[in-house]
């Protein structure tokens, strides 16, 4: 049982060490200001002032505005 216990503590070790290493890669991308000229959903030009204020913008406002509306939750009745 010891051994299991052991494989399942290496294999936690290694999701933490793996999640650990692409938040730092977020970081760094969001901290480089590393984003898009044109939206990825419509292909338009992302304005300057979005850029600016969101600098690893990926879309567009009203783009990114879509998105966030279909992937918030549905409310569900009691």
């Amino acid at each position: 049982m010891e051994k299991y216990a052991d494989v399942l503590d290496l294999a936690q070790a290694h999701m933490e060490r793996e999640t650990e290493l692409r938040i730092c890669a977020i970081q760094r991308r969001s901290l480089a200001g590393i984003g898009r000229t044109c939206c990825a959903e419509c292909g338009a030009p992302i304005p300057e002032a979005r850029r600016a204020r969101v600098p690893n913008a990926q879309r567009c406002a009203p783009c990114e505005n879509e998105r966030e509306a279909r992937l918030r939750p549905v409310p569900r009745c009691a």
